[in-house]
């Protein structure tokens, strides 16, 4: 008996010095990983060329406001330069680890720990505030853990009209349902989607049709238009929502967290209601050009190009808000780019393109940038 404690105990005491040492188990990105294909690398467009800057970071719901989280820093000073022309979007799971807190049956006032998860909203928030460019937050799988968003968009509304800055939550209930919606801007269309409503939502089916409605109608008032889909969960990915666990800290917790609530699962691309969200979205994206998909949920930097006629014209993985949220990722025959850093990526839409860089907290200037094949 004594040696089989012994031997559990010894175990236990390599998996946890492990978890701590945290070895790779498999390659990964961790310097940029850049496989260009039609994509150019002719020289950038001019800030009098701009006609829209979108910005796309996401997962950063662990932000810290003081001091402040360096990702949302460097976010704030790039929307600096053209305020006006720029549109912010964070990709969703703004709060770890439970979404917006709740106040419990006769509590008047915020406890310590609740203040310290709203400041990981505020922390975001405030890239708005400094830069003067509108920000639009989408939910993520983490924020839902709150049971219902309706708290957090409040609280970002509110946000708004004290501090008089551009902050939105989208998409908002349209008949009781967070279907997609858009927005339209100069050279650019948004269309924001609930894709944790979508995975687990009891009328899936009406997500699709509202999305495919909106494409039409986008291509119908604004034909020229990119369209960029804007939600949490991406459709390919890489990193372990794909079944990447390039170290050992993410296969034990994965492993460990698949035991306890096989429900988890549920967040990984090969679910089967993942699946036919993936190919509901496909139907779509695939009928129209000038398309680019992007997504959070993976704590990386990735941009892939399916094969025509298939998905979108690209899918974009903007999830490394955070760095100790950051997790390793490869790379398929699709990818382009792929980074395992804190950072984020940013769009120039122009009369003559559209161009990508991809920033990480590390350096000033780009880790990649080149002109889309669109």
């Amino acid at each position: 008996m004594k040696k089989i404690l012994l031997s559990v105990l010894t175990v236990f005491a390599v998996l946890i010095g492990l978890f701590y040492i945290n070895p790779q188990v498999k390659p990964a990105h961790m310097e940029p990983y850049l496989a260009l294909s039609k994509e150019s690398q002719a020289p950038p467009p001019s800030a009098n060329d701009v006609v829209q800057r979108v910005l796309l970071y996401g997962d950063a719901g662990h932000s810290s406001i003081d001091p402040w989280q360096p990702s949302m820093a460097k976010v704030a000073a790039r929307a600096s330069m053209l305020p006006e022309q720029t549109i912010v979007i964070a990709l969703g799971d703004n709060i770890y680890y439970e979404g917006f807190p709740r106040k419990e049956a006769g509590q008047q006032e915020w406890t310590d720990d609740q203040l310290e998860s709203i400041s990981y909203l505020d922390a975001q928030l405030k890239v708005a505030e400094v830069s003067g460019a509108s920000l639009y937050l989408v939910p993520g799988n983490h924020d839902w853990y709150a049971t219902e968003v309706d708290s957090q968009a409040l609280y970002i509304e509110q946000f708004g009209r004290e501090h008089n800055t551009k902050v939105f939550f989208e998409p908002r209930e349209s008949a009781g349902l967070p279907l997609p919606q858009s927005l339209d801007f100069p050279g650019v269309s948004i269309v924001f989607v609930d894709s944790q409503w979508w995975l687990t939502g009891d009328e899936q089916h009406k997500s699709e049709a509202a999305m495919a409605g909106k494409f039409a109608l986008i291509r119908e008032q604004h034909p020229e238009n990119l369209i960029i889909v804007a939600q949490h969960h991406p459709l390919v990915t890489e990193g372990p929502h794909g079944g990447y666990l390039s170290d050992f800290r993410y296969w034990l917790i994965m492993n460990i967290l698949y035991q306890i609530f096989p429900d988890a699962a549920s967040q990984d691309t090969q679910d089967s209601n993942y699946q036919q969200m993936i190919q509901a979205q496909n139907r779509v994206m695939r009928e129209y050009d000038r398309v680019i998909h992007a997504a959070g949920h993976e704590h990386s930097l990735q941009l892939m190009q399916p094969s025509e006629g298939t998905s979108a014209n690209y899918l974009l993985v903007s999830g490394a808000g955070n760095s100790n949220k950051v997790s390793g990722i490869w790379h398929n025959d699709s990818t382009r780019f792929a980074h395992s850093k804190e950072g984020f990526i940013e769009l120039d839409i122009t009369a003559s393109g559209v161009y990508l860089r991809a920033f990480s907290i590390h350096r000033q200037t780009p880790t990649a940038e080149f002109w889309l094949d669109l």
